[in-house]
This record gives structure tokens, C-alpha cells and sequence, in this order.
């Protein structure tokens, strides 16, 4: 509908004396931590400029805040997956900053000799501004922490300089991070890290917005499911819709991209698994993909290859082939372990502060190639390894570029499905 110029002039007068008029910078931390929280104590604070010290600063990837009076010193940090920008948006499944997954976002609140070992949060960045010379000018934070991540709340918002008003929501919706999942495979939705105030808990409603249709167990629920369906070889993208609402009409909506992988389609990622006894892995399971960490591939000295996982937790593999040949397909008996393995094959699973001393295995390569550099393009290998010659063992695969050719156990998928929502 088009307007007159003189209305669109009043308007645009009206617009210019409601921004002056309604705009009042404001700088402050609210914090409501619940009764059995170890950073808050249980009470309800609130600081503000200029009673309350508060100072900012960061880079594009991480926002630090100081609060400090004088009875009180607090650290907050905001940061982003590596490599990235904090942008406007929610970041869930944050971990303890700086020792979070670098794809994962980094979070952590501590102060007054209080700090968390280990944490699970979300926060929502409503502005995050750098002037030229890298200093902070305006932000906007709300945020959940859990110490020990399954502790009490904390609540909390920060604001500086901000256009957004001091308080804290009543209630949001956290559909979780996006992720990746194989046609087949049981997929499940977490949109546990919603939360409310209200201590009469929440009610879930989960949507399908785009992408195939699905049928979904426990649509309102915090974890509905689904199986994945059959895909193209270039897979397909399922978004979904999380809204909830407390017993008082506060409402939070939120959504959450699905991409669902062909089966036949090339791959990267890391898997293993040990008996009971293993002193490796603990008798755990373990999964790595792109979601989860970061995993390299390089050429080692032996005509091997090295394998580095970057995530949670830091993993190595090495396997090298005996000396004099190169690593084609085929299966390498009586591995030992590398670089200590003389003319025989060699073979290390190592990793979370734990190695063999000493160790004895085999592997088969199903697939290797390699660029003019020697550096690994496509491989696929699974392998079996006992520490100091037990007979608990290690089992796993690792893929580069390529379809797995063995079948993983249950184990292993149930490994791939927890970590990987």
C-alpha cells in the first residue's frame, strides 16, 4: 500500500523522537543462580555502572567481561567454535572456556575463588560490536551455566553499552546444535538445555518445518526421535521447529537443521571401541566426525600414516607398514608398536593421557591412496589392538574420503548417535 510523502515524513519524524527519546545505553550483569548452584550461591545479583566495575574486551571469536565491587569479582567468556565469528544467535551445548571442543562453543562464569571443573550451558548473543581499533563497544549476552553439567542453574545477563534492558527471560528454547546423521540411523532431537524460571517446568512441542517427512516418537518431549530416511547420494536437509511454554505464557521458539547422509556417499571420521579391561579406551566407545572435533591425516616416516583427532578428548593412531613397502590394501599380522616396531608392521591407538608401553596387533587397509607428496587422499582401515599383550583388546576404523567397508558393531553406533547429538 503506498503512503503519502507527508505521512511517510511524520513517521520518519515520529521514528527519529521515539529512538532518541526510547534508547538509554545500559550496562550491567544480572545474575539468578538456583538454590545448589556453586558460583551464585542460590541469591539473585544484580551489578550495575558505574557502582559495579565492568570492563570488556575481546576479538571476533571470544568476548571476556570483568564485574568487580567491593565485595564481589566475577569472569565471564563468550567464545565461538575456532575459526569462527561470534555472531548474533544461540550457542548451545557450550563447554568449560578455554577446554571446550574447538567445534564447539566456549562458555564459563566464575569468580570470588568459585569456578567450575567441567560445565554444560547454551548462550544467546543478542549484539556483539568491534570498532576499527578491535575494542568492544556494545553486547548483549544472556546465558545458562550448569557446573558440573548436571548442577543447578545459573542464570544470568550481561550488558554493555547495550540497547537491550537488563533482565533475564523467563523462559527459551534451545533446540540444540545442528547436526549430521546416516539415512537409517536413528536420529535423535535434544532440546534439553530449554529452560524456565518457573519451577513448574516446561512443555515441549517439536515441528517439522522443511526436508522429507518424517515420522517422530515423542514429538512433545525435550528428545524426540526419528529414523533417518533414504537419501540421494547428495543427502537432504531436515529442519525442525522447537517452541515451549511455561505455566505463566512465556513462550520460547527455536530450530535445529538435520542433514541426513547417503550411506554410499564418501566420509571422514574415527571410531573404536575396547573390551572391558582395555586399558586404552577403558571398555568405552568413541566416535569422531567433522561435528565433533577435528581430525587430520598426514604421511609419518615409515610410509604409514598418522592420524590426529582433535575434539573432547585428543587421540593418536599411527600405522605403518613393514619396512621397505609401502601401505596398500591388505592385512599387516603381528603389528607392533609404532615407531618402535622394528621391521614389522607397526600399529598405536594412544590418546586421554593414555599409551601402551608395549603392544601387539594387526590391521587391514581396505582402502589407501595417496597424493605426490605422499600425503593420505582416501583411506579406510580397521584395526585391533591389545596393550602390554592382554588380551582385552582396542577395536576400530578410520576413513578418509571414503565409504566405510566394515560394518560398525552396535556399540559403535550407539557411540555415533551420543556424541554426535
Amino acid at each position: 500500500m503506498m503512503m503519502s510523502r507527508a505521512l511517510n515524513s511524520l513517521l520518519g519524524l515520529m521514528l527519529i523522537a521515539y529512538a532518541g527519546a526510547a534508547f538509554s545505553a545500559t550496562t550491567g550483569l544480572e545474575l539468578i543462580s538456583t538454590p545448589g548452584d556453586y558460583i551464585g550461591g542460590g541469591i539473585t545479583q544484580t551489578f550495575r555502572s558505574p557502582a559495579s566495575n565492568i570492563k570488556v574486551s575481546g576479538t571476533a571469536s571470544v568476548a571476556h567481561v570483568t564485574v568487580s565491587d567491593n565485595s564481589t569479582g566475577l569472569n565471564l567468556d563468550f567464545a565461538s567454535p575456532t575459526n569462527t565469528t561470534l555472531r548474533v544467535g544461540r550457542y548451545a551445548a557450550a563447554e568449560r572456556y578455554p577446554f571446550n571442543s574447538p567445534l564447539g562453543a566456549g562458555l564459563s562464569v566464575d569468580g570470588d575463588g568459585r569456578g567450575c571443573n567441567t560445565l554444560k550451558g547454551w548462550f544467546s548473543v543478542k549484539e556483539y560490536e568491534l570498532n576499527s581499533a578491535g575494542a568492544v563497544t556494545r553486547l548483549a549476552i544472556d546465558f545458562v551455566q550448569n557446573c558440573e553439567v548436571t548442577g543447578p542453574p545459573l542464570y544470568g545477563a550481561i550488558r554493555f553499552n547495550s540497547q537491550y534492558p537488563l533482565t533475564v527471560p523467563e523462559a527459551a528454547a534451545v533446540a540444540g546444535v545442528d547436526f549430521d546423521v546416516t539415512e537409517g540411523q536413528t536420529a535423535t532431537l535434544d532440546g534439553t538445555q530449554s529452560f524456565s524460571r518457573d519451577s513448574g517446568g516446561l512443555r515441549y512441542s517439536w515441528l517439522q518445518v522443511s526436508g522429507p517427512r518424517i515420522a517422530l516418537t515423542g514429538g512433545t518431549t525435550a528428545t524426540p526421535s526419528f529414523n533417518a530416511p533414504s537419501v540421494r547420494l547428495a543427502g537432504a536437509t531436515l529442519r525442525f521447529m522447537l517452541l515451549v511454554s511455561d505455566g505463566h505464557g512465556h513462550l520460547g521458539a527455536d530450530d535445529v537443521i538435520v542433514l541426513v547422509n547417503s550411506s554410499r556417499a564418501p566420509r571422514t571420521e574415527a571410531m573404536f571401541h575396547g573390551d572391558a579391561g582395555d586399558y586404552i579406551t577403558g571398555g568405552n566407545a568413541y566416535y569422531f566426525d567433522k561435528q565433533n572435533s577435528s581430525i587430520t591425516f598426514s604421511n609419518n616416516f615409515d610410509a604409514g600414516v598418522s592420524v590426529s583427532i582433535s575434539g573432547n578428548s585428543f587421540w593418536s593412531l599411527d600405522f605403518a607398514p613393514p619396512s621397505g613397502s609401502s601401505l596398500t590394501p591388505g592385512t599387516y599380522e603381528n603389528a607392533l608398536r609404532f615407531p618402535f616396531q622394528g621391521s614389522a608392521p607397526g600399529l598405536s591407538l594412544s590418546g586421554d593421557g593414555r599409551g601402551c608401553n608395549t603392544l601387539t596387533g594387526n590391521f587391514t587397509v581396505y582402502k589407501s591412496s595417496f597424493d605426490a607428496q605422499g600425503k593420505p587422499k582416501t583411506l579406510d582401515i580397521v584395526f585391533t589392538q591389545h596393550c602390554e599383550g592382554t588380551p582385552p583388546a582396542a577395536y576400530g576404523e578410520v576413513v578418509l574420503n571414503a565409504v566405510p567397508r566394515s560394518v560398525s558393531s552396535a556399540i559403535l553406533l550407539a557411540a555415533r548417535k551420543s556424541i554426535s547429538n
